[in-house]
Protein backbone atom coordinates (compact mmCIF):
# COMPACT_ATOMS: atom_id res chain seq x y z
CA UNK A 1 0.00 0.00 0.00
CA UNK A 2 1.45 3.27 -0.91
CA UNK A 3 -0.16 6.38 0.06
CA UNK A 4 -3.25 4.78 0.62
CA UNK A 5 -3.29 2.80 -3.03
CA UNK A 6 -3.09 -0.66 -3.34
CA UNK A 7 -0.73 -2.70 -5.91
CA UNK A 8 0.65 -6.41 -5.85
CA UNK A 9 4.05 -7.74 -5.04
CA UNK A 10 5.53 -11.65 -6.52
CA UNK A 11 7.34 -14.23 -4.07
CA UNK A 12 10.16 -12.16 -4.27
CA UNK A 13 8.84 -9.19 -2.83
CA UNK A 14 9.38 -7.66 -5.65
CA UNK A 15 6.71 -5.29 -6.94
CA UNK A 16 4.90 -6.81 -9.71
CA UNK A 17 1.99 -4.54 -10.36
CA UNK A 18 2.08 -0.67 -9.02
CA UNK A 19 0.65 0.44 -6.31
CA UNK A 20 -2.21 2.43 -8.02
CA UNK A 21 -5.96 1.16 -7.14
CA UNK A 22 -8.19 2.52 -4.02
CA UNK A 23 -8.68 -1.75 -3.33
CA UNK A 24 -8.11 -4.72 -4.51
CA UNK A 25 -9.29 -8.04 -4.76
CA UNK A 26 -6.89 -11.40 -4.89
CA UNK A 27 -6.67 -13.55 -8.34
CA UNK A 28 -9.05 -15.83 -9.01
CA UNK A 29 -9.12 -17.50 -12.48
CA UNK A 30 -6.66 -15.30 -13.77
CA UNK A 31 -8.22 -11.74 -12.84
CA UNK A 32 -8.55 -9.66 -9.86
CA UNK A 33 -10.81 -7.37 -8.95
CA UNK A 34 -9.75 -4.00 -8.34
CA UNK A 35 -11.42 -0.84 -7.72
CA UNK A 36 -10.77 3.19 -8.79
CA UNK A 37 -12.36 5.61 -7.46
CA UNK A 38 -16.14 4.63 -7.14
CA UNK A 39 -15.98 1.97 -10.06
CA UNK A 40 -15.14 -1.84 -10.40
CA UNK A 41 -12.88 -3.16 -12.55
CA UNK A 42 -10.52 -6.27 -13.19
CA UNK A 43 -6.91 -6.61 -14.07
CA UNK A 44 -5.06 -9.64 -15.06
CA UNK A 45 -1.77 -10.28 -13.34
CA UNK A 46 0.25 -8.49 -15.72
CA UNK A 47 -1.67 -5.32 -14.49
CA UNK A 48 -3.83 -4.62 -17.65
CA UNK A 49 -7.29 -4.11 -17.08
CA UNK A 50 -8.98 -7.27 -18.76
CA UNK A 51 -12.55 -5.21 -18.03
CA UNK A 52 -12.50 -1.62 -17.50
CA UNK A 53 -13.38 -0.04 -14.33
CA UNK A 54 -17.64 0.31 -15.46
CA UNK A 55 -19.28 -1.18 -12.46
CA UNK A 56 -20.56 -0.13 -9.06
CA UNK A 57 -19.93 -3.19 -7.27
CA UNK A 58 -18.32 -6.92 -8.09
CA UNK A 59 -17.82 -10.20 -6.93
CA UNK A 60 -14.99 -12.83 -8.36
CA UNK A 61 -15.01 -15.14 -11.09
CA UNK A 62 -16.20 -18.49 -10.26
CA UNK A 63 -16.91 -20.91 -13.19
CA UNK A 64 -16.33 -18.04 -15.76
CA UNK A 65 -18.79 -16.03 -13.98
CA UNK A 66 -19.00 -12.74 -11.99
CA UNK A 67 -21.51 -10.71 -10.59
CA UNK A 68 -21.41 -7.08 -10.64
CA UNK A 69 -23.94 -4.13 -10.14
CA UNK A 70 -24.89 -1.38 -12.81
CA UNK A 71 -27.63 1.22 -12.58
CA UNK A 72 -29.93 -1.55 -14.47
CA UNK A 73 -29.11 -3.45 -10.59
CA UNK A 74 -27.30 -7.12 -10.99
CA UNK A 75 -26.18 -9.40 -13.55
CA UNK A 76 -23.31 -11.40 -14.39
CA UNK A 77 -20.40 -11.15 -17.23
CA UNK A 78 -18.19 -13.50 -18.29
CA UNK A 79 -14.14 -13.00 -18.77
CA UNK A 80 -14.78 -10.75 -21.70
CA UNK A 81 -17.40 -8.34 -19.48
CA UNK A 82 -20.46 -9.13 -21.64
CA UNK A 83 -23.26 -9.74 -19.98
CA UNK A 84 -24.57 -13.41 -20.19
CA UNK A 85 -27.54 -12.56 -17.25
CA UNK A 86 -28.87 -9.19 -17.60
CA UNK A 87 -28.14 -6.88 -15.07
CA UNK A 88 -32.00 -7.01 -13.59
CA UNK A 89 -31.78 -8.02 -10.23
CA UNK A 90 -31.81 -6.05 -6.41
CA UNK A 91 -28.96 -8.40 -5.21
CA UNK A 92 -27.28 -11.05 -6.27
CA UNK A 93 -24.54 -14.23 -5.15
CA UNK A 94 -21.35 -12.89 -5.01
CA UNK A 95 -19.80 -15.63 -4.37
CA UNK A 96 -20.90 -16.99 -7.77
CA UNK A 97 -22.27 -20.04 -9.01
CA UNK A 98 -22.37 -23.41 -7.61
CA UNK A 99 -23.99 -26.19 -8.51
CA UNK A 100 -24.83 -24.24 -11.57
CA UNK A 101 -27.39 -22.25 -9.14
CA UNK A 102 -26.73 -18.66 -7.99
CA UNK A 103 -29.29 -17.22 -5.54
CA UNK A 104 -30.40 -13.89 -6.48
CA UNK A 105 -33.07 -11.17 -4.62
CA UNK A 106 -36.64 -10.07 -7.08
CA UNK A 107 -38.85 -7.91 -5.31
CA UNK A 108 -37.98 -8.42 -1.66
CA UNK A 109 -37.53 -11.99 -1.99
CA UNK A 110 -34.54 -14.50 -2.57
CA UNK A 111 -34.99 -17.46 -5.59
CA UNK A 112 -32.10 -19.28 -7.64
CA UNK A 113 -31.23 -18.66 -11.43
CA UNK A 114 -29.07 -21.04 -13.73
CA UNK A 115 -26.36 -19.59 -15.46
CA UNK A 116 -28.50 -18.48 -18.41
CA UNK A 117 -30.48 -16.13 -16.12
CA UNK A 118 -33.74 -18.52 -16.01
CA UNK A 119 -35.62 -18.69 -12.70
CA UNK A 120 -34.74 -22.61 -11.36
CA UNK A 121 -36.13 -22.12 -7.64
CA UNK A 122 -38.82 -18.98 -7.37
CA UNK A 123 -38.03 -16.02 -5.21
CA UNK A 124 -39.86 -17.40 -1.88
CA UNK A 125 -36.91 -17.06 0.96
CA UNK A 126 -36.26 -14.25 3.09
CA UNK A 127 -32.48 -15.16 2.58
CA UNK A 128 -29.97 -17.68 0.86
CA UNK A 129 -26.46 -18.58 0.63
CA UNK A 130 -24.46 -20.23 -2.27
CA UNK A 131 -24.55 -23.86 -2.79
CA UNK A 132 -22.16 -26.48 -1.17
CA UNK A 133 -22.31 -30.18 -1.27
CA UNK A 134 -25.73 -29.79 -3.19
CA UNK A 135 -27.39 -27.89 -0.42
CA UNK A 136 -28.07 -24.15 0.19
CA UNK A 137 -29.51 -22.19 3.20
CA UNK A 138 -32.56 -20.53 3.19
CA UNK A 139 -34.39 -18.59 5.44
CA UNK A 140 -37.62 -18.43 6.19
CA UNK A 141 -39.41 -16.14 8.89
CA UNK A 142 -36.07 -15.69 10.63
CA UNK A 143 -35.09 -18.97 10.64
CA UNK A 144 -32.55 -20.79 8.56
CA UNK A 145 -32.55 -24.64 6.75
CA UNK A 146 -31.29 -26.02 3.62
CA UNK A 147 -33.23 -26.90 0.25
CA UNK A 148 -31.44 -29.34 -2.07
CA UNK A 149 -30.81 -28.05 -6.03
CA UNK A 150 -34.52 -28.37 -7.06
CA UNK A 151 -34.97 -26.34 -4.39
CA UNK A 152 -37.10 -28.85 -2.15
CA UNK A 153 -36.50 -28.18 2.01
CA UNK A 154 -34.16 -31.09 3.25
CA UNK A 155 -33.67 -30.00 6.37
CA UNK A 156 -36.29 -27.82 8.11
CA UNK A 157 -35.50 -23.95 8.79
CA UNK A 158 -35.26 -23.57 12.97
CA UNK A 159 -31.91 -22.42 12.91
CA UNK A 160 -30.89 -18.90 13.87
CA UNK A 161 -27.52 -18.83 12.27
CA UNK A 162 -25.69 -21.85 9.85
CA UNK A 163 -22.71 -22.04 7.50
CA UNK A 164 -21.89 -23.84 4.32
CA UNK A 165 -21.68 -27.72 4.33
CA UNK A 166 -18.11 -28.49 4.19
CA UNK A 167 -17.12 -32.45 4.35
CA UNK A 168 -20.50 -33.51 5.18
CA UNK A 169 -21.36 -30.95 8.05
CA UNK A 170 -22.34 -27.40 8.74
CA UNK A 171 -22.31 -25.51 11.67
CA UNK A 172 -25.57 -24.31 13.45
CA UNK A 173 -26.24 -21.98 16.14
Amino acid sequence: MKDGKWGYIDTGGHLAIPAQFDSVGSFIEGLARVNLGNQVGFINKTGQYAINPQFYEAGDFHDGLAAVRTDGGWGFINKAGTFVVKPRFQSADTDGFSDGLAWVQIAGRVGYIDRSGTLAITPQFDGAYTFSEGLASVAIHGKWGYINTAGKIVINPQFDKVTMFSGGLAVVS
